[in-house]
Parts: C-alpha cells; sequence; structure tokens
C-alpha cells in the first residue's frame, strides 16, 4: 500500500512543479511584454530621440536574455516531462478551471481592446503624433495582452 501512495505524492508533486513552471512562464511573458511594449511605443513617440536610439541597441541583447532564462526555466522542471502527452500535463492542460480561467483572461483581454480603442483615437485626435497608427497599433496590442496575461496570472489557482 505505500506504494500507490508514494506514486500519488510524486504525481502532486510534478503537477505543483508544472503548475509553477506555468506561472514563471506567465512572469516571463509579462516582463517581455513590458520590454517590447516599452520599445514599441517609445520607438513610435519619439522616432529621432536619443531615448529611442539607446532602445534599439539595448534591444539587441534581448534574444540572448530570452535564451539564458528559458534555459533557467526549463532546468527549474527537475525530471517533471513538459511533454504534452506526459499524464502530469494532460491533468494540466485538461483542467477545468484553468481552462475557465483562460476563457475569463481572453473576455477581459477582448474588453479591454475594445475600450481602449476609442480612447486611444481620442488622444490621436487631440495630440500631435509621429506616428499614429502604428502607436495606436502597438498600445492596442499591449493592452490586449497585457490584460490577458494579468488576467490568467490573477484567475489562475
Amino acid at each position: 500500500m505505500a506504494h500507490p501512495k508514494s506514486t500519488q505524492s510524486k504525481q502532486l508533486t510534478q503537477s505543483d512543479q508544472l503548475v509553477r513552471y506555468s506561472r514563471s512562464s506567465l512572469w516571463l511573458a509579462v516582463a517581455v511584454l513590458a520590454m517590447l511594449g516599452a520599445y514599441a511605443v517609445l520607438i513610435n513617440l519619439y522616432p529621432d530621440s536619443a531615448a529611442a536610439a539607446l532602445a534599439e541597441r539595448m534591444f539587441m541583447l534581448l534574444p540572448l536574455a530570452l535564451v539564458i532564462v528559458i534555459a533557467l526555466l526549463r532546468t527549474s522542471l527537475k525530471g517533471v516531462s513538459a511533454d504534452p502527452d506526459a499524464p502530469p500535463m494532460k491533468a494540466l492542460l485538461g483542467d477545468e478551471l484553468r481552462q475557465h480561467s483562460l476563457n475569463r483572461a481572453c473576455r477581459n483581454g477582448l474588453f479591454a481592446v475594445l475600450f481602449a480603442q476609442p480612447l486611444l483615437a481620442l488622444l490621436v485626435g487631440v495630440t500631435y503624433l509621429p506616428y499614429p497608427a502604428a502607436l495606436m497599433a502597438c498600445a492596442t496590442a499591449l493592452i490586449g495582452v497585457g490584460v490577458v496575461l494579468g488576467s490568467m496570472l490573477a484567475y489562475d489557482r
């Protein structure tokens, strides 16, 4: 009887590790989104400034930083398979509460984008901006993805 309990506790541990990995991945996505969004908005607001030039030079280091962080995230799994066909991952992906959280997060993102469009149009109409359409597109994408990721982090267990 001790063997099934140890397998069950190991299964819970694997599930917990996958949930932690998922949350860490979401936080990484939020950080990358913040950097990319700040870069996109900065180069569209001030296209010829020194800050935009510095941001472009710093932006070249982003792929290297992403590779390092993703490698660190993968090592945090400690032998747990992140393969979608593995039983712990199937349980995580098929979790009804997680699916409901994802649906709510997507709905929040849609409403945020729909609400942001008129506000951005008013902002563009009132001020002079060098590339208004590009700025609206960047800001809309930033708002939508940011709200989806933030809602996922808030609603997820």
